[in-house]
């Protein structure tokens, strides 16, 4: 919920014309609900890949954790992207550093055009 301004943000370049990105937020408003984890699998397995948006406290999210571990369990890719350009973040558990990329929505853009 730290990063929702980070998820606004991403949604509204991602529906600019500009850019050939099908976007779809998935993002769980109420985790730990009764049936949370239930639906975080199903939306997983409907996407391509998870975006993992890294702030401060990200690293120690539950939910964050399992949907990380949730994407890896069934195979789909992952990027994570830093929130902030002038901080780097402890980068959660199951994700590579390799695979974290700082706030640039140009870099952000082509990641997610790496995936189709």
């Amino acid at each position: 919920m730290e990063d929702r301004w980070a998820r606004d943000f991403l949604v509204r370049h991602a529906h600019d014309n500009r850019n050939d990105i099908d976007f779809v937020d998935f993002s769980v408003q109420d985790p730990f609900d009764s049936g949370w984890k239930t639906k975080a699998k199903e939306r997983i397995r409907q996407t391509t890949g998870t975006i993992v948006l890294i702030g401060p406290t990200t690293h120690r999210s539950e939910a964050v954790l399992w949907e990380v571990a949730e994407t890896v369990r069934q195979g789909h890719l992952m990027f994570g992207v830093q929130t902030r350009r002038e901080a780097t973040y402890p980068i959660p558990q199951g994700l590579s550093r390799a695979d974290v990329i700082p706030w640039d929505f140009d870099l952000i853009s082509r990641r997610l055009g790496s995936w189709s």
